[in-house]
């Protein structure tokens, strides 16, 4: 049976996808504004928020990979440091 981290780890991994979804949807609703209306102020906006759903969701996806499955984090971590 799951522990809450490895719950609250999964949870934390599916709003980040929903903000990745919400962020791309934000600029390319931008994007055809700009299109339609030539006002390169709608563009701007949507990457602006394209940017922070991105960094937002890279934040909350580690996070939720490390309390999910901490061993495949570490893992993640390491697997260069035996290079040199």
């Amino acid at each position: 049976m799951p522990s809450i981290r490895q719950i609250s780890g999964l949870v934390l991994i599916i709003v980040a996808v929903v903000i990745l979804i919400f962020s791309y949807n934000a600029y390319i609703t931008g994007y055809h504004k700009t299109i339609s209306t030539s006002n390169f102020t709608f563009l701007f906006s949507g990457i602006f928020w394209d940017l922070i759903g991105v960094f937002v969701s890279a934040i909350l996806i580690a996070i939720g990979l490390i309390l999910a499955y901490p061993k495949g984090a570490r893992w993640l971590a390491n697997r260069d440091s035996g290079r040199r």
